[in-house]
């Protein structure tokens, strides 16, 4: 999703993974190798946990539950298609444990599977009733399979559900967004901001409603408190910089956007956009080289990028190498193109 992308929802996900699927008891294990791997998983060692658990099962296979414990400790370790094998495993002689068909539906959740990660929850689904963070999951599915009103169902539940779950408020204020729902999604923004009063997802999230909505100050100001809000994080985000740095290019500013759009590519390097908005500000200052580095690399990132194209051509032009602006614009078309074949029909 665009604006604060649902790749930091992954590490809020991962995080919640040992509260949401717990150690069950063991049956008939070896009282030393066993008791110590999950020694280790309680004390978040989750390397030596997942080898002791992966010799547990060798020598003494399908006694206990040192498979879906291994599961466990791969997903901590987000070694998604180890713990796939592991749990898929364990499932073949525990088809109806409930605990190993929801973290698959995870998993495949994070290995970018959503129809399969939906087969998956139904399955668990009719065996013990999904948690708020299981219709999270489910949510985010719909999301990647390009379904809203799906998704935004199941958020909605989950919120009823859990009311203060302010990561289900915050995918929710999100779809809401996508769907220009921008009274409700403002509405699922503050409930975040209600429950984290210095959440800089959801500041950076009002600031773009503000912006549609004709508000450039206004927009400013939350990007603004955003950016200072994230400045103590481990990995803090590229939007808001990006976001400011696009709505003072809009207002004419533009050398006050480039520091702003720099630190956004610093922060997310492999990111297309960033680069091709960096790159249309270079351009537009007379910064050829840097516009040109920029550009070309933001064609590498995102091939199919038309706008990238389009502003690399311009450059092209602008420093009169016409056969390589011609192939560049040539690209637009054929993108656009593309793009217009695979709309769906109207009736």
């Amino acid at each position: 999703m665009r604006g604060s992308r649902i790749g930091s929802r992954s590490l809020v996900l991962l995080a919640a993974v040992a509260a949401l699927f717990p150690i069950p008891s063991a049956l008939s294990q070896s009282p030393s190798d066993y008791q110590r791997a999950t020694a280790e998983f309680r004390a978040k060692n989750y390397s030596s946990a997942s080898t002791l658990f992966a010799a547990v099962e060798t020598r003494t296979p399908g006694t206990t539950d040192a498979l879906l414990l291994e599961g466990k400790c791969l997903v901590n370790l987000q070694k998604f298609t180890d713990a796939e094998n592991a749990l898929r495993r364990y499932l073949l002689s525990h088809p109806d444990s409930d605990d190993a068909l929801y973290l698959l539906g995870f998993v495949l959740h994070r290995e970018n599977h959503p129809k399969e990660s939906l087969e998956i929850y139904t399955k668990a689904a009719a065996i013990k009733t999904p948690t708020a963070d299981d219709l999270k999951v489910v949510a985010l599915n719909y999301v990647l399979l390009g379904d809203y009103p799906d998704a935004i169902k199941w958020l909605e539940t989950a919120v009823r559900i859990d009311p203060q779950n302010k990561d289900a408020w915050y995918y929710l204020g999100r779809a809401y967004y996508t769907r220009s729902v921008l009274p409700e999604a403002r509405r699922a923004f503050m409930k975040v901001l209600e429950f984290d009063p210095h959440n800089s997802k959801a500041e950076n999230n009002l600031g773009l409603i503000l912006e549609s909505e004709a508000k450039p100050e206004e927009a400013m100001d939350a990007y603004r408190k955003s950016i200072a809000w994230q400045e103590q994080d481990s990995r803090p985000s590229e939007q808001p910089y990006l976001n400011l740095g696009n709505l003072l290019i809009q207002e004419n500013r533009i050398e006050e956007a480039i520091p702003l759009l720099e630190k956004a590519v610093q922060l997310a390097p492999g990111d297309g956009p960033c680069h091709v908005r960096l790159g249309a500000a270079y351009l537009r200052t007379n910064r050829l080289k840097e516009a040109q580095r920029e550009l070309e690399e933001a064609t590498r990132l995102a091939p199919e990028n038309a706008a990238a194209h389009f502003q690399l051509g311009r450059l092209y032009k602008q420093i009169h190498s016409l056969d390589r602006a011609k192939e560049e614009f040539h690209r637009v078309e054929e993108i656009q193109s593309r793009a217009a074949n695979t709309k769906p029909q109207t009736q």
